[in-house]
C-alpha cells in the first residue's frame, strides 16, 4: 500500500485575505511534496466543491501570475495531508487514492491540477472514477501514474550499491519523478539484515534503512552530505567483481547497441557500475 511520506510539518497557515472577491480566481501555491500537494488540494476542497475558478500550483513551477487572480501559499500540514490521503481512501476508492498519490511523484508540471480535479471528479462519482478514462482529468492522473509507476519499476533493477568501509550499503540514483518512497519498501524486503540507503541525487534525500529496522525517509539538503558521500571508501573489489561478471555474461555476436539503448537509456548509466570507469 503506497503511503504519504512526510519529513517536516507546517503550521497550515493560509492568507485569506482579499478572497471574497466575486469571481475572482483563485490559486493555491503549494511545495513539490505529495503532502504539500494532498494538503492544497485539502484547502482547495474547502473553498470550492466543483473547482470553478480555483487551480494548483506547484512553488517551483515557472507561471506567469495574472494581475485578476488571487495567490494563496499553502504550507505543509501533517495533518490535513493523512485526512485527504483518508478521504480519498474512503470516499472514492483505494485505486483512486494508489492512482492519485502517485501522479503527485510525477516531475510533470501541471500535476497537483490533475489531482484535484481527479478527486474533486471522484468525490462526484465515487468508486467508478477509476473507469472514466474519458474525462481529461480523470486520464492525466492515470497517464502521470503509469509513468511513476514505470519508472519505480526500472530502478528496481537499474539500482547499484557500493559497500562503503564501515559495511554500509549505499546506492545513488537520478530519477525524474520521486520515486524513492516506492522502491525503497523492495529493497527493505530484500535486504532486510544489511544496512543500506538510496539517494536520489536530485532531489536530495535518501531511503536509510538501518538492518532488522524499518526504513525511513532523510532530507540531506543541510551542507557537507555530499563531501560526507565523496569521502566515503567503497569496496572496489566488489565493483570489479560485477564489472567482470556483467563482462563475461555478454555475447559479444549478440551486441546489439541501438537494441540496448532503448531498453536502458544512456542517463540511466550514468551511476550503474558496469559502465562507471
Amino acid at each position: 500500500m503506497d503511503e504519504i511520506r512526510i519529513s517536516g510539518t507546517g503550521n497550515g497557515s493560509i492568507d485569506r485575505r482579499g478572497e471574497g472577491a466575486a469571481g475572482q480566481p483563485v490559486t493555491f501555491v503549494c511545495g513539490p511534496e505529495p503532502a504539500d500537494i494532498f494538503c492544497a488540494v485539502y484547502e482547495a476542497c474547502a473553498l470550492s466543491i466543483t473547482g470553478e475558478g480555483v487551480s494548483l500550483k506547484i512553488e517551483e513551477e515557472n507561471f506567469q501570475p495574472d494581475f485578476f487572480s488571487r495567490y494563496l501559499r499553502v504550507e505543509r500540514d501533517e495533518r490535513k495531508a493523512s485526512l485527504m490521503a483518508r478521504r480519498i481512501r474512503e470516499r472514492i476508492s483505494e485505486e483512486a487514492w494508489r492512482g492519485a498519490y502517485r501522479a503527485s511523484l510525477s516531475w510533470e508540471p501541471g500535476r497537483a491540477d490533475a489531482v484535484y480535479r481527479f478527486v474533486l471528479r471522484g468525490f462526484q462519482i465515487g468508486t467508478g472514477v477509476t473507469d472514466w478514462l474519458q474525462d481529461p482529468n480523470v486520464c492525466r492522473v492515470f497517464e502521470l501514474s503509469r509513468k511513476v509507476a514505470n519508472e519505480s519499476h526500472l530502478f528496481l533493477g537499474f539500482t547499484r550499491f557500493v559497500s562503503w568501509d564501515n559495511g554500509v550499503l549505499f546506492g545513488r540514483i537520478a530519477p525524474k519523478c520521486h520515486v524513492l518512497a516506492l522502491i525503497a519498501p523492495h529493497f527493505a524486503g530484500r535486504l532486510p539484515g544489511e544496512n543500506w540507503m538510496i539517494y536520489d541525487e536530485n532531489r536530495k534525500k535518501a531511503a536509510v534503512h538501518p538492518a532488522g529496522g524499518p526504513w525511513y525517509m532523510m532530507d540531506t539538503v543541510e551542507s557537507g552530505w555530499e563531501e560526507m558521500i565523496c569521502g566515503r571508501k567503497a569496496d572496489e573489489g566488489w565493483d570489479e567483481l560485477w564489472r567482470t561478471f556483467v563482462k563475461h555474461i555478454a555475447i559479444e555476436p549478440r551486441t546489439n547497441p541501438k537494441l540496448q539503448r532503448d531498453l536502458l537509456p544512456l542517463w540511466y548509466r550514468k551511476n550503474m557500475t558496469e559502465f562507471l570507469q
